[in-house]
């Protein structure tokens, strides 16, 4: 009998143990998972030592006490690199400096399309780097395609299929204005309901490019925008 009493402490001992280590061990991992989410670079500390020491792992649930305590001890002398965070107008920046025909399109948009007297792309708003990016693109576009250029459809991703009835073809100074309506209508919805209001008195088509040079005129100064415009 005194034999089965210590049996069964021994047992009960044993669970209380283990209960004890698995609560300990979630301890750990919700600190490691923690650490993770709150700083990047024990996020690659973690994803290294898991490559190196636990087979590539990632599931702090998946390993082992040991192995969790042995991470929160030596994370701080494991040495990562980060990747390097690259803005919109870094971009800008580093072209400008190594591609001398995209400083000189940079600098004529910005003359020709934004109040900003400066060409550092960090003073200028996001949404106007895009537009940027979008009218070279637009431009570029048309003079290939002009010469003899084209586009396999099929390589282009849905949605972003260059439509040569649409930009290709068309002066520049139409490209310019069909390209500051797109700008418009991305400062919000008031401003897009007010293109869709004037658009529908020429029709269902919404699409700038396909309005004559002097409609588009008419509605960038309804607007107010019409600083700035090219020359007819």
């Amino acid at each position: 009998a005194e034999s089965c009493r210590t049996h069964a402490m021994d047992a009960s001992a044993a669970a209380a143990w283990c209960a004890a280590a698995q609560a300990d061990k979630e301890v750990l991992v919700a600190h490691i998972k923690e650490l993770q989410k709150s700083d990047p670079v024990v996020k690659e500390q973690w994803s290294k030592f898991t490559d190196q020491e636990g087979h590539g792992t990632k599931d702090p649930a998946k390993h082992e006490f040991a192995f969790l305590q042995r991470f929160l001890e030596i994370h701080k002398t494991i040495s990562v690199s980060m990747p390097v965070q690259c803005t919109l107008s870094d971009f800008f920046r580093e072209t400008c400096k190594t591609c001398p025909s995209f400083r000189l399109a940079w600098s004529m948009y910005r003359q020709g399309m934004s109040d900003i007297k400066t060409d550092d792309p960090s003073r200028h708003p996001r949404e106007s780097l895009i537009g940027a990016l979008d009218f070279m693109g637009q431009a570029a576009l048309t003079i290939m395609s002009m010469g003899g250029m084209s586009v396999n459809a099929d390589e282009c991703p849905p949605g972003k299929r260059f439509k040569a009835d649409g930009a290709s073809g068309l002066s520049q100074e139409k490209l310019a204005l069909a390209t500051r309506v797109k700008e418009f209508q991305k400062l919000g919805e008031e401003q897009t309901q007010m293109w869709r209001a004037f658009s529908a008195r020429y029709g269902p088509n919404r699409d700038p490019a396909r309005f004559e040079e002097h409609q588009l005129r008419e509605f960038l100064q309804l607007a107010g925008t019409a600083s700035g415009l090219p020359a007819s």
